[in-house]
């Protein structure tokens, strides 16, 4: 799903409730361009914590990348897509599904979990807000992070998905 960095962006979970209000940032898709550039290394290394331990909003589906070539093809010409994942803490986690959500100040940017990948393979370049956001937010298991959580309103504040934890219980990392 495609919005442009910056853009309004809100959550709803029902067509009753206000929802939350957010900046798109990384919602990106192959019919529009993105800017390219470095990024630092510890806004990535900040951007993967947020990535694997503070993800909202899982769906039950995945999301493929678009920027990235197929993996080979079916005997009927279908495409063979693989899942993105990275490694983390000597574990391998999939990072498809689900987004990170960066309060800074007033402000909260939205980003899909994906954008580590897009960031780190693709070269995708975030606004430097985001970027500096990404570098002076709290990371996802810290109390501060905490309190903004549980700061939003019902049914927002629930309890992060933590692939790193959640594995260990869960096995979320192998669903696919």
């Amino acid at each position: 799903m495609y919005y442009a960095d910056m853009s309004e962006y809100r959550l709803q979970l029902t067509s009753d409730d206000e929802g939350l209000s957010f900046l798109a940032i990384g919602w990106l898709d192959e019919a529009y361009p993105f800017t390219t550039g470095p990024t630092p290394v510890e806004f990535q290394e900040r951007l993967l914590e947020h990535c694997i331990r503070g993800v909202h909003e899982p769906t039950l589906g995945f999301h493929t990348c678009q920027f990235c070539e197929p993996q080979g093809f079916t005997s009927d010409g279908r495409s063979i897509i693989t899942k993105t994942w990275v490694h983390y803490k000597g574990k391998r986690f999939f990072i498809d599904n689900g987004e990170i959500w960066i309060p800074d100040g007033n402000i909260t940017y939205s980003a899909p979990v994906m954008i580590y990948h897009y960031v780190t393979v693709h070269h995708y370049r975030p606004p430097e807000v985001f970027i500096n956001a990404v570098l002076r937010c709290p990371l996802p298991y810290e109390e501060e992070y905490l309190a903004f959580v549980r700061s939003l309103k019902e049914p927002f504040n629930t309890d992060l998905f933590d692939f790193y934890r959640d594995s260990e219980t869960h096995n979320y990392s192998e669903l696919y």
